[in-house]
């Protein structure tokens, strides 16, 4: 159960980070190459391009699992301390609002990314195969 439990922490502490980033990038004085970083990190997140391919089982979701979460931290740990300490406030009252319960949020996210996956690799099958 201890892994259970780093691995919860570990969620908990991505999902605030990326609200606060979402707060944080919308923010005027957040730098533009912080803004940049956000946005590459989502597109990342969404691009049928890995480092590892998600048709290799189970290692392409660790792919995500892994690199995701590094940048995300990493680029929360970079905002301006004014811009963090706001997007926090917001992003504290934002989860407190939408997320009562965080492991049917992370099911719910992990389901849509294995949903937009199913179609990507239908339409490249079905456009190899035409």
């Amino acid at each position: 159960m201890a892994v259970f439990g780093i691995l919860k922490r570990r969620f908990l502490a991505f999902r605030r980070e990326a609200v606060v980033l979402w707060y944080a990038f919308r923010d005027p004085r957040t730098p533009r190459w912080l803004r940049l970083a956000s946005l590459a990190t989502g597109l990342y997140l969404l691009s049928p391009i890995d480092l590892i391919p998600f048709t290799i089982p189970l290692l392409g979701v660790v792919d995500d699992l892994i690199i995701v979460p590094a940048a995300v931290g990493f680029i929360a740990k970079r905002l301006p301390a004014g811009v963090h300490l706001e997007a926090g406030e917001k992003a504290d009252r934002w989860i407190a609002r939408w997320f009562k319960r965080p492991l049917l949020a992370a099911a719910v996210i992990l389901g849509i990314l294995v949903v937009i996956w199913a179609v990507l690799l239908y339409l490249i099958y079905r456009w190899l195969a035409g």
